[in-house]
């Protein structure tokens, strides 16, 4: 049989697998019809009992369909206990629907028995440890309905007439919708409902833990990061491809062609910050050999700040893409702030340089200065303590003192020679751009302060040859389109709505008054082409470790009572007028 038949057979088997669990679930939400009663009958379930059974069946289909080995061992041995069962009852009953029923079952098993080679997505050692944990849970539970079964069986019928092994023997029935009523009362009834809740759930959430897929975390020598910073040197051509070397990015490495990947993992997605870097005609490879890579694994794949170098590629291969903001870039050579559009750069500059405000370049390189070096982290230390969330990590550099590489730093002084402010730059196109990654400024810096550093970079930058300049992406800008897809739609949305959460307005603006000559087009790129949730969550929480919640600490709802008292004084005037 052909490779791609296979496949077709495997994916017919699991999705014949998700239909039943799927008509099970039905038959469990009415109780009265005649399927329900037919499924029951054989089963010997309580509706409570095919509802968790169906939710688990259908689990096991999806995750079936990514090829995961967990979910494949499981469905083979609930598929095993159904066909011993069923062969003891044919044994003893003969009935043939349920010989026919069990034949059904043995040809799904035998085809996932055949095909298990196929299913080889290990699962996370850490989700094991903590489906473990909630599947010892619900033993618990079982345990304690156990020891109140045989607690008021001991009452109802004299005291040590019933064991201990019966009562766990009647709690596993209890897991399963298996045996009769016992004395005990309204009280045990509950007590039993709760256990029964309490043990499913637990098995539910093991699942869930336990499906999670694995995927390996190779570690980062220094010959890692001096390769990766050659081939970032070689062939970045996209500006936020200089954060491949922070510690919080996992390095793929091509096997095929010589590139390299920086990314990260949040549940089943794998994060990538920036376009894949490599030479451009090797870059189909490396793109398919890392998509291949987090498929055989069971990832969803999310690529973060594309540009449009690689954007038909990305299409070619399957990607779904949709433009998530405009980044901001400088062509040095026709870069001025003379005339009407340079105003407002002008004034602010002018107010630094009237405060007494002079930049230099700390040429770390050269010779280090200590003292220098914590007022850098002095400013960090102010600018941080005005922020109200978190720092955002994944797609923003750091300090870097300690290692710099190829980092630029410019900061601000003011008459008594304390520091006010500072910006980082990092390279990109080979050196020939500087990207400002990190501007910080601390509680004295004047007005135009931020201003002055970059316009002097810009100059030092300019007189060495280099061509380019870039302030980075400006989240969610520049997406009113006439033909946008739903998923503009949304992201423009969000925009327009959502600036209480996270400033994309002010982002722009703040970009937008440095008179950038070329506003580039970033997108993202992910697969599958329809994004799920738990991609967008993944992209929110490798950025900000506190989740989505954080970014809402800063939200001012309104308050009722103000908008009342507003109201009042409003008419007040009004009467007074």
């Amino acid at each position: 049989m052909s490779r791609q038949k296979k496949i077709q057979l495997e994916n017919g088997t699991i999705l014949f697998l998700g239909a039943a669990a799927f008509i099970l679930l039905a038959a469990s939400l009415f109780p009265s019809s005649a399927m329900s009663q037919k499924v029951r009958s054989y089963l010997e379930m309580n509706r409570m009992v095919e509802r968790a059974f169906a939710v688990m069946l259908l689990v096991l289909s999806t995750q079936l369909m990514k090829r995961k080995r967990t979910a494949w061992e499981m469905t083979m041995a609930v598929l095993t206990l159904s066909l011993l069962r069923g062969l003891e009852e044919i044994i003893h009953t003969g009935l043939e629907a349920r010989s026919l029923f069990l034949l059904v079952q043995a040809a799904v098993f035998f085809i996932l028995l055949w095909s298990r080679k196929d299913f080889c997505c290990p699962a996370s050692k850490k989700s094991v440890e903590q489906a473990v944990g909630f599947i010892l849970l619900s033993l618990l539970g079982v345990a304690v309905n156990a020891a109140i079964t045989r607690h008021y069986i001991n009452l109802a019928l004299g005291k040590g007439t019933v064991s201990f092994v019966e009562s766990l023997a009647a709690g596993v029935g209890m897991l399963f919708g298996i045996g009769g009523e016992f004395p005990g009362g309204e009280f045990a009834e509950h007590l039993e409902q709760l256990m029964f809740l309490f043990s499913w759930g637990c098995i539910l959430a093991g699942a869930v833990h336990i499906f999670r897929p694995w995927m390996e975390y190779p570690g980062k020598t220094a010959s890692d990061l001096q390769h990766a910073r050659t081939l970032l040197n070689l062939y970045s051509q996209n500006p936020c491809s200089y954060l491949t070397l922070e510690d919080d990015k996992i390095l793929y490495f091509g096997k095929q062609v010589d590139g390299v990947i920086p990314y990260g993992i949040v549940g089943d997605t794998v994060v990538v910050n920036g376009d894949p870097v490599c030479k451009d005609e090797d870059f189909p490879k490396l793109l398919d050999e890392f998509k291949e890579f987090c498929l055989k694994s069971a990832h969803k794949l999310f690529i973060l700040s594309v540009t449009d170098h690689y954007l038909d590629e990305y299409k070619k291969q399957g990607f779904g893409t949709v433009k998530c903001g405009e980044e901001a870039r400088f062509k040095l050579a026709d870069y001025e702030i003379s005339g009407k559009k340079g105003a407002k750069m002008r004034m602010n500059i002018n107010h630094a340089k009237k405060a007494g405000i002079d930049v230099y370049e700390y040429k770390i390189l050269e010779k280090r200065n200590a003292a220098l070096e914590v007022e850098f982290n002095r400013i960090t230390d102010e600018w941080l303590e005005g922020k109200k969330s978190s720092m955002l990590k994944f797609t923003m550099g750091t300090l870097g003192l300690d290692d710099p590489m190829d980092r630029r730093y410019f900061y601000a002084v003011d008459e008594s020679g304390s520091m006010v402010a500072y910006i980082v730059f990092v390279p990109f196109l080979g050196k020939n751009g500087y990207m400002a990654d990190m501007t910080r400024h601390g509680k004295k810096a004047p007005g135009g302060v931020m201003e002055l550093i970059m316009y002097e970079a810009f100059q030092v930058f300019k007189e060495e040859g280099v061509e380019y300049a870039s302030l980075g992406v400006a989240p969610l800008a520049g997406l009113k389109e006439e033909n946008a897809s739903l998923m503009e739609k949304l992201l423009e949305f969000v925009y327009e709505h959502l600036n209480q959460c996270y400033g994309f307005k002010d982002l722009y603006r703040a970009k937008e008054k440095y008179s950038p000559t070329v506003w580039e087009p970033s997108y993202y790129a992910y697969l599958p082409k329809i994004p799920s949730p738990d991609m967008f969550y993944a992209v929110v929480k490798i950025q900000n470790p506190q989740g989505i919640l954080d970014f809402f600490q800063t939200v001012k709802f309104p308050k009722f009572w103000d908008h009342g008292q507003k109201k009042q004084e409003t008419e007040a005037k009004k009467d007074h007028e």
